[in-house]
């Protein structure tokens, strides 16, 4: 099958700590190299800025094209509407031989989703949509700050993916709680949705079921090491975290212990959004007096980022909403268990007390409290928690398993 991608703001090969790069990005050039391993053909279509090439190749018979739209630069996703029909009609022209050969049309979060579905229009062919997040659920836990709602726009997303979801001839959820929103909130019909979780490339990703050892040869001396990654954006829950760390600090220490937080603060070159996170982060924590405790890193390496995964005790997952929650699966396959948000994706991927814990960020007490939990649990049960991590992430999320669920789905639409 030729299956064409469309997910105009998420570059499936955009660099780590790039705007809007994350999970989403690394979902979509997994599921394309995988499907492309099966034997079909993908090309993924999104946005040109940056002086990035047009045409980089994911691996053979995996293809991302970038074509311009809108302004110069970097361009938020809550901003592309006005652009979107630009983007189609951009593609469409410069691939109109290939993709009247396709076999389906693939849209990716609310922007993709609308340009695949002009797409679908235009070339008669059938449309599946994956939305990666809802914007009636990110509504729910985060609201929009600005006087005309400008900052998430959530009128316009809302009324897009209800839009799409009408028209889909598929779609595919992450999760259950997805589903259930799908429906619920959504009103799709429940016969075209399909549960495909993400998935996690157990290959790259080492188990370590004693974490010392590793956090002394990277330059950790304390007791415990706690890791979270993300791009720096109020929605990754940052701030809320921090509030939790003092109450996880003062406990540990009253235990005789110690630990580190490795903490983002984005790239080394910031936007003026990121640079007035970033501050806010330093500041509160120089008003909590839990600098010393933390340890900021920019932008991550792959070998770094694995070799954290890796060394961490817990990895951490602060967000207020999180709709699948890739880093958790990450975590791991390399044999980390997680505290993560109750909202979203996490609720479906962590088991309470078997691989990780679930409390609302938005509770520093909480939050602190299941991080605690975790961290002074007797060392038979941690090392119980850290392989029963891994035996998740390699029977339930591997790559390969992904992409054929979601090659089935795209075989039954078929004309």
């Amino acid at each position: 099958m030729r299956i064409a991608f469309f997910c105009p703001h998420s570059d499936p090969l955009a660099a780590t700590g790039e705007p809007d790069a994350g999970g989403q990005c690394i979902y979509e050039a997994r599921v394309a190299e995988q499907l492309a391993r099966l034997g079909h053909e993908v090309r993924v279509f999104t946005r040109r800025w940056g002086g990035k090439a047009v045409r980089q190749d994911i691996c053979d018979g995996a293809t991302v094209f970038r074509y311009p739209m809108g302004p110069e630069g970097f361009l938020r996703k809550e901003d592309m509407g006005p652009h979107l029909a630009e983007f189609v009609e951009r593609t469409l022209i410069r691939q109109a031989t290939w993709l009247r050969h396709a076999s389906a049309i693939h849209g990716h979060y609310w922007d993709g989703g609308a340009t695949a579905l002009m797409a679908s229009l235009a070339l008669g062919k059938p449309l599946l949509f994956t939305s990666h997040s809802l914007g009636i659920l990110k509504r729910d836990r985060i609201t929009d700050p600005t006087p005309d709602g400008s900052r998430f726009r959530y009128d316009l997303r809302i009324r897009a993916e209800k839009k799409i979801l009408n028209a889909a001839d598929a779609v595919i959820a992450l999760s259950r709680t997805e589903r259930e929103a799908l429906t619920e909130r959504y009103g799709a019909n429940a016969g075209k949705i399909r549960i495909v979780p993400g998935g996690v490339d157990t290959g790259a990703f080492h188990l370590r079921l004693d974490k010392t050892e590793l956090q002394r040869e990277l330059g950790f001396t304390t007791d415990h090491l706690l890791f979270t990654v993300g791009r720096l954006d109020p929605r990754k829950g940052f701030l809320e975290l921090i509030e939790a760390v003092p109450i996880v600090v003062e406990t540990l220490r009253s235990a005789g212990k110690t630990v580190t937080f490795l903490i983002p603060i984005g790239p080394e070159q910031p936007s003026p959004d990121e640079l007035a996170y970033r501050h806010a982060l330093l500041r509160r924590a120089d008003e909590l007096r839990i600098t010393e405790d933390i340890r900021w890193f920019h932008r991550l390496s792959d070998e770094e980022l694995f070799q954290y995964y890796e060394a961490a005790d817990l990895f951490l997952c602060p967000s207020p909403y999180e709709p699948f929650g890739l880093v958790l699966v990450e975590a791991f396959a390399s044999g980390t268990p997680v505290v993560a948000t109750p909202h979203g994706g996490p609720a479906d991927i962590v088991e309470p007390g078997v691989d990780g814990y679930l409390a609302d960020p938005r509770d520093p007490a909480a939050f602190a409290a299941r991080i605690l939990d975790a961290l002074l649990a007797p060392e038979t049960q941690r090392r119980r928690m850290r392989a029963a991590a891994a035996e998740k992430a390699r029977s339930r999320y591997a790559w390969p398993s992904v992409a054929a669920a979601i090659a089935d789905a795209y075989r039954a639409v078929q004309p």
